[in-house]
């Protein structure tokens, strides 16, 4: 409960999901009923021909393209959440790797024993200047591939 109350736990993705399910349900209802009930005018001839098909379109396109969007929109909630709750999982974890353990104070000390033993290498290739044509002065490795 003390997460809940001090928004350390999110609710709001399972809220989300829910949402998006009565949506769903209430918009593929809303579809249909308009086209069925427009496809049932057209019949009785009720209603114009041109009006009456703009009407199932129009359901149609509810059931299809509306149903698309709202899930669009309701994913875009989520991944906002989610986003939160990664950052909230990074941020513990770096507290975590702060917190020093019994044996972490002990390898540190050796590690830094041994840095200050190994003799450092030169780099097996040298830097020399050329000069060009132009009086331009190009690096170039020994190789001189660079």
């Amino acid at each position: 409960m003390a997460g809940y109350f001090s928004f350390n736990k999110m609710i709001t993705t399972s809220f989300v999901k829910a949402l998006y399910f009565f949506g769903f349900v209430a918009l593929t209802a809303a579809g249909l009923a308009l086209t069925i009930w427009a496809g049932l005018r057209l019949y009785q001839a009720n209603i114009s021909s041109q009006l009456g098909w703009r009407y199932v379109a129009i359901g149609a396109g509810t059931v299809i393209v509306g149903n698309v969007l709202w899930r669009t929109v309701c994913e875009l909630w989520i991944v906002l959440f989610n986003i939160h709750a990664r950052l909230a999982s990074i941020d513990d974890g770096m507290y975590l790797a702060r917190l020093p353990t019994p044996g972490s104070v002990a390898n540190a000390i050796q590690s830094e024993a041994k840095e200050e033993s190994v003799p450092t290498r030169e780099p097996r290739e040298t830097v020399h200047e050329t000069t060009e044509a132009y009086g331009t002065v190009r690096q170039t490795s020994v190789l001189g591939l660079s």
